[in-house]
């Protein structure tokens, strides 16, 4: 049987490979990459444009690592105005920035923000005088999603509820149906007894917010929404008490709209957050590596969801990490160091974390195994020697689709409420 060959149309060799082999190929490419492919033939680009190929390419780990940079001003938290407007984000792959221009409002300071799905959600709150005495933590008076990929910006209505107090928000997108939800829970009413806590929910598809069924909560009081991802359809969030009662994770579903209990004691530690990785979910935990020892560790705990079961994938002393960092503190009350992504190995077991400091903005990848450490390359707008200054970073899978579609230049899409 004749094997592959090549044939030459207009001066240009191209290959008679069958098209599910040349799209599995070029699958295993970058976005950016991608982008310079669709130019080499009329072929390539109708199959990097086709549907086909987004579903296969997004099944890969193509996941980018975007980041922010705060300050702090009058007593609050703002992202820094010489960042607003500008989505950075770095290609694990190509080991590679990228900085995006977008519009800004210049009425506003973004105080929180939040991302997923390749989608921006800022909390903005009116521009203050800098020279003003006012301190303390201002109002949010609105909350605007960005699509920094399309440079897109919409404002939503606003939130029933008056946000002042930090909240605990996820975004999500449905990217074939171009719809997305914003998820948004009160932490105001926490340690109190009388307050009505709930959690806010926006959906794209109505322009509308709906109030979710009232949260499970420990002891007498109200507790506080720690960290929570959207994970198999259902929105999963780790409370605290504030009676010494010990963190739960809770199972919200999005379409019943009840919650249930998933694990209801989690280990003592003194930081816990979410991480979802391959489709598998895990909390990182900060705590101490005894009950009698100041010596901090870095926990890694595997979720089984059904089983409502957990087990500990791996445990790193924080002496290990902070060597990788500048020598950052890991204290009690101290965790610079944060795990944004597992990367699995063919055996579904942990491989290497990202890992990211809001200090410096730092981000490396280490080997679980043999406790090494791939240092990528510093933020091109970070600077360590400023004062007053932090960094937040998300890690997320690109979407291809809207980018590789044929009309992605000419007519960016953009989500509009129904």
């Amino acid at each position: 049987m004749a094997g592959p060959s090549l044939r030459t149309l207009h001066g240009v060799q191209e290959s008679n490979l069958p098209s599910e082999l040349m799209e599995h190929v070029l699958s295993y490419l970058s976005l950016p990459v991608l982008c310079r492919m669709r130019t080499v033939c009329k072929l390539w680009n109708h199959i990097i444009c086709n549907s086909s190929f987004h579903d296969s390419w997004e099944k890969r780990d193509h996941g980018v690592c975007f980041l922010t940079r705060f300050e702090s001003s009058n007593g609050y938290t703002k992202i820094d105005r010489s960042m607003r407007g500008t989505t950075c984000f770095l290609d694990l792959e190509e080991r590679r920035w990228y900085l995006i221009k977008g519009s800004v409002d210049q009425r506003f300071d973004t105080r929180n923000v939040a991302m997923g799905d390749g989608l921006v959600a800022e909390f903005c709150s009116p521009v203050r005088d800098e020279d003003s005495n006012y301190y303390g933590a201002p109002t949010v008076c609105c909350i605007q999603i960005s699509d920094p990929i399309v440079k897109m910006r919409w404002m939503l209505d606003r939130c029933p509820i008056e946000v002042k107090f930090s909240p605990s928000a996820v975004v999500a997108a449905d990217r074939g149906s171009c719809i997305f939800r914003l998820f948004l829970f009160d932490n105001s009413g926490f340690a109190k007894t009388r307050v009505h806590q709930c959690l806010w929910i926006y959906e794209s598809s109505t322009n509308k917010w709906r109030c979710a069924s009232q949260p499970p909560r420990k002891g007498s009081y109200n507790n506080f929404a720690r960290s929570a991802v959207v994970y198999q359809q259902g929105l999963y969030i780790i409370f605290t008490p504030n009676e010494p009662l010990g963190r739960f994770l809770a199972l919200y579903d999005i379409e019943k709209d009840t919650w249930s209990m998933v694990l209801e004691n989690l280990p003592e530690a003194q930081l816990a957050e979410l991480v979802v990785s391959r489709g598998k979910l895990f909390i990182m935990f900060w705590r101490s590596a005894s009950t009698s020892s100041r010596t901090m560790m870095l926990e890694m705990v595997e979720i089984q969801v059904l089983e409502k079961t957990s087990r500990i994938v791996f445990q790193i002393p924080a002496s290990t990490l902070s060597q990788h960092f500048y020598g950052e503190q890991i204290s009690k009350y101290n965790f610079p160091i944060t795990c944004l992504a597992l990367r699995l190995n063919s055996n579904s077991l942990c491989g290497s974390l990202v890992l990211f400091s809001n200090l410096s903005g730092k981000v490396i990848i280490y080997n679980v195994a043999s406790a090494t450490a791939d240092i990528l390359p510093e933020h091109p707008l970070g600077d360590t020697k400023l004062v007053g200054r932090s960094y937040w970073a998300k890690y997320m899978n690109l979407c291809s689709r809207d980018i590789l579609r044929k009309d992605a230049q000419s007519h960016p899409p953009v989500y509009v409420p129904k």
